[in-house]
């Protein structure tokens, strides 16, 4: 966790890349994503779902605002809607980029195996590597972990490891 805090702090500092008016970086994007959840557990298993971002950017450190659903192979589900950040390495906003985001979101357990979260209230907090290509899609690897902050007696939490591939619009 101190190092998602650090990898935060360090993004938010950044000096934002600015939007290219011949490449406009500044898209909305459909992200649909495979992966992991309870990663490094026992019971680890899949998880897949969509997230929308939008291309409207706020305050100074250029948040941008985003929405998604996650789903468990046994039917455990989160709807979340949260900001993110996203650092391009490169000026023209293109190759590799570092995201760190944070969502509180409403969770439900489906049962089974699924590590029960013990709160309909989560907060997820991620970060990721994301490689922009020239036709503006975008693929990426994540790591969330997801929490009831202790709002709960029981507060197991999760990880996730996710690939995110991106369309633009």
């Amino acid at each position: 966790m101190r190092v998602l805090a650090l990898l935060l702090t360090l993004t938010l500092l950044a000096d934002p890349v600015q939007a290219d008016t011949a490449n406009d970086r500044t898209a909305a994007y459909l992200r649909i994503f495979i992966g992991q959840v309870d990663v490094g557990r026992d019971e680890a298993d899949s998880q897949y779902g969509l997230e929308w971002q939008s291309a409207e950017r706020w305050s100074r450190f250029e948040l941008t605002p985003y929405v998604g659903l996650l789903r468990t192979r046994h039917a455990s589900h989160m709807l979340y809607a949260g900001v993110q950040r996203r650092t391009a390495i490169r000026q023209d906003g293109l190759g590799p980029a570092l995201l760190v985001g944070f969502a509180p979101g409403l969770y439900h357990h489906g049962g089974n195996s699924d590590t029960d979260l013990g709160f309909p209230l989560q907060f997820k907090s991620s970060v990721g590597i994301d490689y922009e290509f020239p036709d503006s899609t975008r693929m990426g690897l994540h790591f969330s972990h997801i929490s009831n902050a202790s709002l709960a007696d029981d507060n197991p939490g999760t990880e996730l490891l996710t690939l995110k591939y991106g369309l633009n619009f």
